[in-house]
């Protein structure tokens, strides 16, 4: 394999799919020739147990989005009248954006659309534009998340998030993010019962101590 690159790796972990016999065949390789590797006190296993444990949030983030993004296998318009499928995904792992005539996605397969979509296009920019991103628990990251999902990764500072933005901009606002999430419910349309329910939970949650 001439064309190897350590992202490769990480690919496969992330695309495997217990129902693939080939993906099972593959990892069951991958174990005999890891062999060496395979025991508690090798230094990628104690890594691998950190990640687990800081990325924990990212789990939360995508149990709170499924909730309220619904799952659907065929294509649809969202609210802002763009293509989308699964839990509000609007383009495939290779960019391609989604058509009305795409084929229908599994659950498992909008799973991985979602965190895909989570771990590339929103937590990236936030830790990038939310300045106080570094100092929030796992709950708070979740709800900014979800929050981000729903509006936009690059809210932080653009027109009509001043009130969300101060909030974030600094540890000692952080109480007033549960009534900022509040205003924005999209007041008058038919999605505002349903965005106010999705922004008390961010907001529960935000308050909501890590056990």
């Amino acid at each position: 394999m001439t064309d190897w690159h350590p992202e490769k790796l990480r690919d496969f972990f992330f695309h495997f799919d217990f129902a693939n016999p080939d993906h099972v065949k593959a990892a069951d390789l991958l174990q005999r020739h890891a062999s060496p590797l395979m025991n508690d006190n090798a230094e990628w296993v104690r890594t691998f147990r950190g990640v687990v444990s800081e990325n924990a949030y990212l789990k939360t983030a995508r149990r709170l989005i499924q909730e309220f993004e619904g799952f659907r296998a065929t294509p649809y318009k969202c609210p802002a009248g763009v293509w989308t499928i699964g839990f509000g995904s609007t383009y495939y792992l290779n960019g391609t954006l989604v058509t009305p005539q795409d084929t229908p996605v599994s659950h498992l397969g909008a799973e991985k659309l979602l965190d895909y979509h989570i771990s590339n296009a929103v937590v990236p920019v936030l830790e990038l534009t939310i300045p106080t991103w570094g100092s929030m628990n796992d709950n708070q990251k979740a709800a900014i998340i979800s929050f981000a999902y729903n509006l936009g990764a690059n809210f932080y500072k653009s027109t009509n998030f001043d009130t969300i933005t101060k909030a974030l901009s600094k540890k000692e606002n952080f109480s007033q993010v549960p009534d900022a999430l509040m205003l924005y419910v999209n007041p008058g349309s038919s999605f505002e019962s349903g965005l106010k329910r999705r922004r008390k939970l961010e907001g529960y949650l935000w308050t909501k101590p890590v056990t």
